[in-house]
């Protein structure tokens, strides 16, 4: 298992199974994108719907009773698909998936890609980081793959907690272009916009 769990005070939470690099083949592209984004909805909304539960039992034995036992609220799903900008002769594509309870401040979601142009047997991943900090450093991996020997990778994400106000953003390492460009924007939200090679990512508005 490859858990781990940042402060309580941290604005990106990370949970769930570190993703393994496997050597067998998986099915390709976008199909292999389409499973894994779905994989990951049911995911993020079982958790969501456990923790309600876990929060409605906790009134329930406290003696307070829930607002509205009966009427459970479904998470709110929201993906979106986006071209990976990397140069070089790199190309793939980004999905952002999240959930978010209606009202809620925060939201899980999750970043899975698929890449064509790579160096065979190289480790690429999506690094990147949230704008809020003081010192936004790339120091969290939103998905990771291994290129196979025809250059394409699939990246596996993790689920992530983080702020639905928040602006976050990824860039692709090892990048084929100097000061990479990227993606930026709400994540937890299931939005966000590219920006070019040599632009600050949180200097720009999304």
């Amino acid at each position: 298992m490859g858990d781990s769990t940042r402060d309580a005070d941290a604005d990106v939470i990370v949970s769930g199974r570190e993703p393994r690099r496997r050597s067998q083949s998986r099915p390709g592209g976008l199909v292999w994108l389409l499973v894994v984004v779905q994989a990951a909805a049911l995911a993020i909304a079982a958790a969501i719907a456990v923790h309600y539960r876990a929060e409605a039992g906790r009134l329930v034995h406290s003696g307070a009773q829930p607002a509205s036992p009966l009427a459970s609220p479904m998470p709110q799903m929201t993906s979106a698909a986006l071209r990976l900008p990397a140069g070089g002769g790199v190309a793939g594509t980004v999905v952002i998936t999240a959930a978010v309870l209606p009202g809620a401040a925060r939201a899980q979601f999750t970043v899975s890609a698929v890449m064509t142009g790579g160096a065979p047997g190289t480790v690429y991943d999506l690094i990147g980081s949230d704008c809020s900090t003081a010192d936004p450093r790339p120091d969290e991996v939103w998905a990771t793959g291994l290129a196979r020997a025809d250059g394409t990778a699939d990246l596996t994400g993790y689920t992530w907690t983080g702020a639905v106000a928040h602006r976050y953003w990824m860039v692709l390492d090892p990048s084929p272009a100097d000061q990479a460009p990227g993606l930026h924007g709400h994540f937890a939200a299931g939005a966000a916009t590219p920006f070019r090679a040599g632009q600050a990512p949180c200097g720009i508005s999304s």
